[in-house]
């Protein structure tokens, strides 16, 4: 493990800042675990002092980490020695909020170390890890606390906005008002606590935000500004932070909230000219990867972000779009997903406690179908029909059987001619336009009539609700019309035989009496607009 984490040292040591989060529900120690060992065995363990552990963030040098803690405590350790170097305290040892978000700010000024942390009381602080070394209780104050949002904040992300050589650090949170905040870390200094509203944009996701996800613009990106990926509810939003730009909506096919989401590349092509550096046999794809409580893990394409770097000029149009591709089925809600660096290993943490691991090959054969080792017996079933299964070849011609169409039942009963049973069926559905549908289509047939005829009480009484309902309604006025005059013709004979269908007549009489007294008033009013139209015509060509 030691010499894992030496290598992760030499390889990120130019990069800016690269964090590795993992949250731990209801556990009190903090558990490493070896990214060789298969059985996921924890290497060492981190007493926190009885303290549930709700968020976890490694610095850049893969020895620190922040731990942030019940009651408002915010801790780090050193990972290899496993003592804890500094605790700062948000209130009263057994006062403060849980601390939900924690990470290492970029280190903008140097010999300056910060991180964040922000939680249940809807804070974001600041705190500077190279001052003086101090523990809980001796008077230990954030540099800084931004406040703005109504709930508790839930997720956060460093962001760098600007051109290389001249970026500025900010910080992007999500909380449970439903709104996301980018917040300014430049110039931070002791006395800054007190100084203003930080807040530079404000962007509402329309539901709780549970996950960020920061990109920032490279050679092969097709967008030139960072952008913010937010995860609330069952959807996802991408958003430009600088000017709070909502720059699309992914609906995702989760039934439950989002908890996480990460992305990761796709390595394509053979193991050989990967090896080789043959770039034209390489292709890598991107891949953004949602999970929630209903156990799903969805995997969406984010090629459209990333293009190669001889495509990029001739791109013109950015697309923010992450069609799906498929998902894995898990049995326990996902309140935790991670990945690693080489993007071979998916970590996956439940709200039980159990953490699962899935690993894959580093390198994914492009086009290459896995053939299957079972034989059918023989003499069997399977053995006669092995063949059935078999593709097309080039050179086949495939011919394409089209399902037949299930009708509905008055369909059905349309073609066999029974009309009267079609315009029953039609008023059973309860949908308006299916009723309206089957009228028109015996209209042209002619066999309205026969389908209005011989009816008793049970069956007509449907119909003059339907009538007398929808008349007044625009869009179906002209065919009930026709539909009214011939049950007032075929049924004038037995009005008042039947309570029931005496007040279906009024009802009908009593729309179509308030409908023709509207129209009356609109014809007047369409006159007395014409005239004082043509006043002002006629006036208007003296002057």
């Amino acid at each position: 493990t030691d010499k894992e984490e030496d290598d992760e040292e030499d390889d990120d040591e130019d990069d800016d800042e690269q964090e590795h989060d993992e949250e731990e529900e209801e556990e009190e120690p903090d558990s490493l675990f070896g990214s060789e060992d298969k059985s996921v065995k924890p290497d060492r363990t981190i007493a926190l002092g009885g303290q549930p552990a709700h968020h976890v963030a490694y610095h850049r040098d893969g020895r620190l980490l922040v731990v942030g803690c019940d009651h408002g405590l915010v801790k780090i350790c050193d990972s290899q020695s496993r003592a804890t170097l500094r605790t700062f305290s948000t209130g009263g040892i057994h006062d403060g909020f849980a601390i939900r978000t924690v990470g290492w700010v970029p280190e903008a000024t140097k010999g300056q170390k910060m991180i964040w942390s922000a939680g249940d009381d809807a804070i974001l602080r600041l705190w500077d890890f190279s001052g003086d070394v101090a523990g809980v209780g001796d008077g230990v104050k954030p540099i800084v606390m931004m406040k703005g949002h109504g709930d508790a904040v839930r997720c956060a992300v460093a962001l760098k906005v600007g051109e290389k050589g001249n970026q500025k650090i900010s910080l992007v949170t999500g909380s449970y008002d439903h709104s996301i905040r980018l917040w300014d870390c430049e110039g931070i200094t002791d006395g800054d606590k007190d100084r203003g509203n930080r807040c530079l944009s404000i962007m509402n996701h329309g539901a709780p935000v549970e996950a960020l996800l920061a990109l920032h613009p490279t050679a092969t990106t097709t967008f030139k500004t960072p952008i913010i990926i937010s995860a609330g509810g069952t959807q996802l939003k991408v958003w430009n932070p600088e000017t709070g730009t909502l720059l699309n909506t992914i609906q995702t096919k989760h039934s439950k909230t989002i908890t996480s989401l990460c992305i990761t590349s796709i390595i394509r092509g053979d193991k050989d000219d990967i090896e080789n550096d043959d770039e034209d046999k390489k292709i890598i794809c991107w891949r953004l990867i949602t999970a929630g409580l209903d156990g799903l893990i969805r995997i969406h394409s984010a090629d459209d972000l990333f293009v190669p770097e001889t495509k990029t000029e001739s791109k013109s149009k950015i697309e923010m779009s992450f069609p799906y591709l498929h998902g894995v089925k898990t049995s326990l809600p996902i309140t935790a997903l991670a990945i690693s660096p080489d993007s071979t290993r998916l970590v996956v943490g439940t709200s039980t406690g159990f953490v699962t691991v899935r690993q894959r090959a580093k390198y994914v054969p492009q086009g290459v179908k896995r053939k299957s080792s079972y034989q059918p017996k023989a003499g069997t079933y399977s053995f006669f029909m092995r063949g059935a299964s078999a593709g097309p070849d080039v050179d086949d011609h495939v011919v394409l059987l089209q399902k037949k169409k299930k009708l509905r039942k008055y369909d059905s009963m349309l073609q066999k001619f029974r009309y009267g049973d079609a315009l029953d069926e039609a008023l059973t559905s309860r949908d308006s336009r299916a009723v309206i549908a089957v009228l028109e289509e015996l209209g042209r047939r002619r066999g309205l009539v026969s389908a209005l005829s011989n009816r008793d009480e049970e069956s007509l009484e449907p119909l003059l609700a339907f009538t007398a309902t929808f008349i007044s309604d625009p869009k179906y006025t002209p065919v009930l019309l026709g539909v009214a005059n011939q049950l007032r013709d075929i049924y004038s004979n037995v009005f008042g035989q039947s309570d029931t269908i005496d007040e279906y007549f009024k009802r009908l009489h009593v729309h179509v009496k308030n409908e023709c007294r509207t129209q009356t008033l609109l014809n007047q009013l369409i006159g007395q607009i014409d005239a004082v139209m043509y006043t002002a015509e006629v006036y208007g060509s003296d002057e």
